[in-house]
């Protein structure tokens, strides 16, 4: 019978295949996605702690000598191991049982019920979580910074600003970055709104005293060990956000940082003299190409105002003017070099004044569980208390995987952009 508990679960597999979260988490991940139908074969993994080799310089065991001189010496490569072990990204969502069984049909909620949308509201926030995990965050987990207290709230700094918050979130507060202090002993709690325009972050709760500086995490309970995938911002940088990769010290293998195309912490705009010293250092240091970028909107409208005024379509005669459309297709933002033909991709949840151009077969995607249902037994469980059960039911989705790169510095982060989104000028 449709019904049953047992019957409504195996529907519910039914109404949600692998292939239609898939397709609904893909429309939320654009970096995810591109990660999974791109990266080279070779490149994914899914099984144990992941070990792999940096080999950092050759043994140059070659040199000139006189008739009878003495033969080059023997020398070791410089090399060393990296690690990369995977994170559990989880989402979850509770139903009453009278919801659930009155709530079940377009007559009682929209789109086929109150269980499929639940469903799709969880799919949809975990998606996000996953990107702005990977695209916005150095490996700390780290969401935003805050620049000054206030009462019940607090104002985020720049230039993560409050870009990686959404209402809803429990938050904790640290004194460092991805530390396990908490400023205040009254810790973990709910964000109730965001005003993006003065980066206002307001929670419930009592008044946390909290200090300019301190470092936004997201926590499920009180004194949460921070645990965190590798981000974008630590695997393309210098040290600046984080001084180690993959478990190996950036002091002490220098290779191990990116390229950085930065102004002295001096704003400006995004030219197209900037992109073409940035490709051609990154091959010059690493020997390879950049094959794409990666940035957020507000650069991509700083490069339309530099592009638009130089690229105008020529008028062929009265008859057939210029065209008069605006606006641009994803597709046509290039960047043309010797070897390289790299697309422009749009992230709205890379943070502003940055642009990333990247070597794509440097990084590499750990899927250990891909996201699906957590529970391999069925979706939905009764919901526990003491000695009994609550009349609702549970549901967890998740996958565990993880991101990274085996060549740092075959990439170029370019810092210090003016960004439309954060008010520059």
């Amino acid at each position: 019978m449709a019904g049953e508990f047992d019957q409504i679960t195996a529907g519910l597999k039914n109404a949600y295949p692998k292939s239609v979260i898939d397709a609904m988490v893909n429309e939320e991940t654009p970096f995810r996605k591109k990660l999974k139908k791109s990266v080279p074969a070779g490149s994914r993994v899914s099984e144990a702690i992941v070990k792999f080799g940096f080999n950092f310089n050759p043994p140059q065991n070659v040199g000139n000598l006189a008739d009878g001189g003495t033969l080059p010496p023997a020398k070791d490569r410089t090399q060393d191991q990296g690690t990369l072990t995977p994170v559990i990204f989880a989402g979850a969502f509770q139903i009453g049982w009278t919801t659930r069984k009155a709530g079940n049909s377009n007559n009682a909620a929209f789109n086929g019920g109150e269980l499929r949308r639940r469903t799709e509201e969880t799919l949809s926030n975990l998606a996000k979580f996953v990107e702005t995990s990977y695209t916005g965050t150095h490996g700390t987990g780290r969401r935003a910074r805050v620049e000054s207290d206030g009462s019940n709230n607090f104002v985020a700094a720049l230039p993560e600003a409050a870009l990686l918050l959404r209402e809803n979130f429990y938050i904790t507060v640290r004194t460092t970055d991805g530390g396990a202090t908490v400023r205040d002993s009254l810790d973990l709690r709910k964000i109730t709104a965001i005003n993006h325009a003065t980066r206002t972050v307001t929670y419930d709760g009592a008044d946390q005293t909290l200090v300019a500086g301190d470092h936004v995490h997201i926590v499920n309970e009180l004194a949460q060990t921070i645990v965190a995938p590798n981000g974008l911002r630590g695997l393309v940088d210098d040290s600046t956000f984080a001084s180690s990769i993959h478990g190996l010290s950036r002091s002490t293998y220098p290779k191990l940082k990116a390229n950085v195309a930065g102004n002295g912490g001096t704003l400006r705009n995004l030219t197209e003299q900037i992109l073409i010293r940035a490709s051609h250092e990154n091959r010059a240091r690493s020997g390879k190409r950049v094959t794409d970028f990666w940035t957020g909107p507000g650069q991509v409208e700083k490069y339309i105002e530099f592009v638009a005024p130089d690229r105008r379509y020529m008028v062929k005669s009265d008859t057939d003017p210029q065209s008069m459309v605006t606006g641009y297709t994803d597709d046509k933002l290039v960047h043309v070099a010797p070897g390289v033909y790299a697309r422009i991709n749009l992230s709205f949840d890379i943070v502003p004044r940055e642009m990333f151009l990247l070597n794509w077969d440097t990084f590499f995607h750990y899927v250990a569980q891909d996201m699906d249902w957590m529970d391999e037994g069925g979706m939905l469980q009764p919901t526990p208390t003491s000695g009994a059960y609550k009349a609702s039911f549970l549901a967890y989705l998740g996958s565990i995987e993880n991101i990274g790169n085996d060549m740092p510095l075959g990439n170029t982060v370019v810092r210090d952009l003016k960004d439309p989104v954060v008010g520059d000028v």
